[in-house]
This record gives C-alpha cells, sequence and structure tokens, in this order.
C-alpha cells in the first residue's frame, strides 16, 4: 500500500467515526430539544400559554437553543464527512451531497434565530408563539432540502464499492418520506390533516435511515480492509 492509498484509509476511517458518531448525537441532542423542550413550550394557536410556558421554563429554553447551536455544528461536520469518505469515488455526487445538507443547515440556522428573539429582547416573549411558528415553517422548507439530500446520499451509495445496498434503500426512503411530509406542510395546504397523521407512522422509519447509517458507517469504518475502495 503506497502512502497516498494508506493516507486515502485512514481519512476514510476517521471521517467516518466522526460523521457516523455525530449522527448519533445529533439525534439524541434533537430527541431532546425538539421531543422535549419545545413540545413543553410551543403550544399551537395558543400565544397566551406558550408566552407563560416560555417565561416559566426560560432556563430550559436556553438549554434547548444551546442544542440547536451544537445540531447545527454537527450538521457541518457530518457535511464535511459525507464528502470526505466518498469524493474519492464520487467526488460530484459527494459534493452535492454535501453542499445540499450545507443549505438544510442554513435554513436551520434561520429557523432557530427566530427562536433566539424574544431572549434577546424580553418585549417579545409575548409574541413568542409567532416566533415558534415561523420556525416551524422556516425549518420545514429547510427539511425539503434535506430529503433531497438524502435521496442525492442514497444514489451515492447506490454507486459505491462498498456501502450495501439496503442502506442505499433505507436512506432514500427517508428522503422521499421528508419530501412528501414537509412539502404537504409547506406547499400544499389541503393536506395539512393528513400530513401529521402519515408522519407519525413514517417517524420511525425516517429517522431510523439516518441512524442505522451511522451505526453501519461506525463499524465499517474499523473494519475497513486494506486496499478496500469507496
Amino acid at each position: 500500500m503506497n502512502n497516498s492509498t494508506l493516507s486515502l484509509k485512514i481519512g476514510i476511517k476517521k471521517y467516518g467515526v466522526m460523521t457516523g458518531f455525530s449522527i448519533i448525537f445529533m439525534a439524541l441532542i434533537a430527541g431532546f430539544v425538539y421531543g422535549f423542550v419545545h413540545e413543553m413550550i410551543y403550544v399551537p394557536m395558543d400565544a397566551e400559554l406558550t408566552s407563560k410556558l416560555l417565561q416559566e421554563n426560560i432556563a430550559t429554553y436556553k438549554y434547548g437553543i444551546l442544542s440547536w447551536v451544537l445540531i447545527i455544528i454537527l450538521d457541518i461536520i457530518i457535511s464535511i464527512g459525507i464528502y470526505t469518505i466518498y469524493r474519492e469515488a464520487q467526488q460530484k455526487l459527494a459534493a452535492l451531497t454535501s453542499i445540499l445538507r450545507i443549505i438544510y443547515t442554513l435554513f436551520l440556522c434561520f429557523a432557530v434565530v427566530q427562536l433566539v428573539i424574544p431572549l434577546m429582547n424580553s418585549d417579545e416573549i409575548i409574541n413568542s408563539l409567532f416566533y415558534f411558528e415561523l420556525f416551524e415553517r422556516i425549518w420545514s422548507y429547510g427539511l425539503v432540502i434535506f430529503g433531497t439530500h438524502l435521496l442525492i446520499l442514497s444514489v451515492t451509495c447506490f454507486k459505491s464499492k462498498f456501502t450495501p445496498k439496503f442502506i442505499a434503500v433505507l436512506i432514500s426512503f427517508g428522503g422521499i418520506s421528508y419530501i412528501f411530509i414537509e412539502s404537504s406542510k409547506s406547499f400544499f395546504p389541503q393536506f395539512g390533516v393528513v400530513a401529521p397523521a402519515i408522519e407519525s407512522v413514517l417517524i420511525v422509519p425516517m429517522a431510523l435511515s439516518e441512524l442505522v447509517f451511522a451505526v453501519w458507517l461506525i463499524i465499517k469504518s474499523f473494519r475497513l480492509k486494506k486496499g478496500e475502495r469507496i
């Protein structure tokens, strides 16, 4: 094995482990901030109760904002990791996949900024429902791009030499689900009643699509054989 091949293998191992753990940590943090903090404070269509809950749980809310910042950082790390892992054999697809995730992350950044406004200006706490709804809307647009990112990633995995095809299928399913559900919410309000019901059914396989990829990526990176190529 020459030096360049050895360097490539070491790089794939390092970024594979880093990317896999970043996806897992991100999922855990997202479960806390969106599944716990967000649900604790945000009450749709009830401005008075939402502002009251925000005031009562302001310390927890601040931890939630910090969690969103960590998620944004992890998303950037994942974007870099995916490009680094797949660039040798699928440079254009790897670049497109990474760029789409970064664009999604920019949407998430802008969405999180809306949640910061009531903290920066206490007078806006009374309008916190407005900022939560704005967050939801902007993030939903971003998740359409995230779904597209997953679809392109699935194509990259299909074309790779070492990624199992079932991983690509899982990721493509997740991508299609994100695009369908978030597009329904954002662009087809007539499906607004149906979308949450569909999402409740698909949420587990959607989450598993990336988590299974993450676990496989960690294991595969540690077991990467001499001379094995992407």
